[in-house]
């Protein structure tokens, strides 16, 4: 038996996931540019004249990251931001029952590979 999984219906598409799934985008172009010039979150929080824990909290998906925040939290990594908009392409799938919430979550300490400083 298949589950439907809504990740957005092209004519109402489910704001909610868009703008978690933004906000995951962002928090692992972060990770990324720290992990490409090998900085720390202590060094990035001394750079952004921030706590550390100030950082630990924008990386771990409870902050509501502000895009002057990000372009701050990527200039002490050596990058800039750069958006690029895209039309809504996700749309309801079928996903097989076998998967589960667990399973699909992404493991502690792995990030998207993929995803670059440039928001895409």
């Amino acid at each position: 038996m298949n589950t439907l999984v809504n990740l957005t219906n092209a004519h109402h598409p489910d704001i909610e996931v868009l703008e978690e799934a933004a906000l995951a985008m962002a928090q692992s172009v972060i990770q990324n540019a720290m992990t490409e010039s090998g900085i720390k979150q202590s060094e990035v929080a001394r750079r952004m004249e921030r706590d550390r824990s100030f950082v630990s909290r924008m990386l771990s998906g409870n902050h509501n990251l502000t895009i002057k925040t990000m372009a701050r939290s990527l200039a002490a990594c050596g990058f800039e931001v750069r958006f690029e908009r895209v039309p809504i392409t996700s749309n309801w799938i079928e996903a097989p029952a076998s998967i589960t919430r667990k399973e699909t979550a992404r493991p502690r300490g792995q990030y998207y590979p993929r995803l670059t400083s440039r928001l895409a």
